[in-house]
């Protein structure tokens, strides 16, 4: 793991400034650094994810999860609608719904993104509501 200095900073006696690579040896504690916002973790996989926040979570999408993204954003709505409906991937819905603002897509990624949670076994948030647990 490594990370990215997202404002200017000092780790290790060193000074970083934005955008350049921080050696995770030199953080103390990564967790509070990225949830502050001075950095910004990075996977060291040949093929890195990357990290999307989505309010108070974040969500790691791999390069091929990414592309599908910008391919159901740039689609026309019932291309887009029709790619949600085969969509498996939870976080690819989950980034959709929050990012398109079109309401036929908006309400087709929020469905494919409960279908995923419930083959998991859990229940989405209008099931939860239903069932007085919210």
């Amino acid at each position: 793991m490594r990370y990215i200095a997202r404002r200017p900073c000092s780790f290790g006696g060193k000074k970083y400034l934005i955008g350049e690579d921080v050696p995770a040896d030199d953080v103390l504690d990564g967790k509070r650094q990225v949830a502050l916002g001075t950095l910004a973790a990075v996977q060291d996989d040949k093929t890195s994810a990357m990290l999307i926040s989505l309010g108070e979570e974040q969500v790691s999408l791999a390069p091929e999860e990414l592309q599908r993204i910008f391919d159901i954003l740039q689609a026309k709505s019932e291309d887009a609608v029709a790619l949600l409906q085969e969509e498996a991937c939870e976080n690819v819905c989950g980034v959709i719904a929050v990012c398109d603002s079109r309401r036929a897509v908006k309400s087709a990624a929020n469905r494919s993104k409960g279908e995923n949670e419930n083959a998991d076994g859990t229940a989405g948030e209008g099931e939860k509501e239903e069932a007085g647990e919210a």
